[in-house]
């Protein structure tokens, strides 16, 4: 890098690093008692909403919206271990803790507004926000996340074009104690607007490396360890008060890596993928613990195979017969996925057909027809039932669908693993 450019990415990493919410280079002092309250790896979250800025929309340079794929849809994806999800992002770009602040103030009073109303010169064309939706979304919400501040600083430091290497010469106390402050309304109008919900705030990465010089890196370390301090005090004060609201020190994941875990190289501070993995990694130990980040994966499936993988009510399915693909569609071996779903099946040889019972319903599935019964009615599907012999066994495969379809089944489609999620 030249050396001018180092400054102005060093500048950028101050913003971001005095980001009050978050911001923890490296040792940011942390209160472990703010970190998860009693977090249980098996707890359902079946309706999640995200609030935040870009880091929440998952947002990076040079990709457009519709693919941006960051640390909020990771989280969802965990939750389906656990339950069926929904989820909402409610992310803005450019938001400042300010921002958010107005924002909810909006949504709790169900005003109708655009983001001219909650905060001026947001990136972008000016769009409506659905205050009443948000509301109704925030108020349903068992689990919350939060990720703000990191803009308070870039719009208090304006021109980017010098940084000192000493830093203490910044007068950054005023924007530290705004934040404060709009950081504590924020978790009052989030907790007014819902009790019960679990809130997880991040504290801030901090994505300047050592490489732009000791003593700025120091210095960057010693604000963000302030300014961590911030949102641990806040969120134990609302711990105190018997909220469960925890932080997520998505800080000590970077230091050491922050070239590999942004886009700081190409002068933009925001995560890449490699990033966003770690900030979902953390959000998903804060919310279930240690062993709260999962994978769908059992011996002998990796992200990079062909096979789909199959979860049945949050299990990976345990079967010597994978499922296979066949003109696009998903066929599965039919007893090893009913048993795992709580269904019994009956065989006819005589008929070469199958029955399955579920609760209240039942269907008969013959092989090599299209006609199936459900509850008695006689359905016509796309793609038959076939027998195959695998490992010297006869397996009956089913399309996938037809079972799904047919019991009414919750069915969620991972991209990311090639997942399947099933839930009776």
């Amino acid at each position: 890098m030249k050396k001018n450019y180092k400054q102005i990415l060093g500048l950028m990493v101050v913003i971001i690093s005095l980001v009050g919410s978050s911001v923890g280079l490296g040792g940011a002092q942390v209160d472990a008692a703010t970190s998860s309250q009693n977090p249980d790896a098996k707890r359902a979250f079946s309706h999640m909403v995200f609030l935040g800025d870009s880091i929440t929309a998952g947002y990076e340079p040079g990709v457009k919206a519709a693919n941006y794929d960051g640390f909020a849809p990771r989280i969802a994806e965990q939750g389906l271990f656990r339950s069926a999800v929904q989820s909402q992002n409610h992310s803005i770009l450019g938001l400042t803790s300010t921002g958010l602040d107005n924002y909810l103030s909006e949504v709790t009073a169900g005003s109708k507004i655009t983001t001219n109303d909650i905060q001026a010169n947001l990136p972008g064309a000016v769009y409506s926000l659905n205050t009443i939706q948000a509301k109704k979304d925030i108020a349903q919400a068992d689990l919350i996340t939060v990720t703000i501040g990191g803009n308070d600083f870039l719009n208090a430091l304006g021109s980017l074009n010098e940084l000192p290497q000493d830093i203490s010469s910044l007068n950054l106390d005023q924007v530290g104690t705004k934040y404060k402050i709009n950081i504590d309304h924020i978790m009052k109008q989030l907790t007014s607007l819902n009790a019960k919900a679990v809130i997880v705030v991040a504290d801030q990465y901090q994505p300047m490396p050592a490489e732009v010089g000791t003593q700025l890196y120091a210095g960057l370390n010693t604000v963000a360890n302030q300014f961590s301090q911030i949102v641990d005090q806040t969120v134990k004060s609302y711990v105190a008060q018997g909220y469960d609201v925890r932080v997520a020190h998505v800080s000590k994941d970077f230091p050491g890596k922050e070239l590999a875990m942004t886009h700081i190289a190409e002068g933009d501070i925001h995560p890449n993928q490699t990033g966003y993995d770690a900030i979902a990694h953390t959000f998903a130990q804060t919310i279930w613990g240690s062993k709260g980040d999962r994978t769908p994966f059992i011996k002998g499936q990796s992200a990079t195979s062909t096979t789909p993988v199959i979860v049945t009510n949050g299990q990976p399915l345990q079967t010597a017969y994978a499922p296979l693909i066949r003109k696009g569609k998903t066929y599965v071996t039919l007893r090893d996925v009913t048993t795992a779903l709580g269904a019994t099946v009956n065989w006819s040889n005589a008929t070469q057909t199958a029955t399955i019972q579920s609760g209240k319903n039942k269907i008969s599935i013959p092989v090599n027809s299209k006609q199936i019964k459900v509850n008695g009615a006689t359905q016509t599907i796309d793609n038959s039932a076939f027998i195959q012999t695998t490992k010297g066994t006869q397996k009956v495969y089913v399309p996938l669908t037809v079972l799904t379809q047919a019991f009414d089944y919750n069915v969620q489609y991972v991209a990311r693993w090639k997942a399947v999620f099933i839930r009776s």
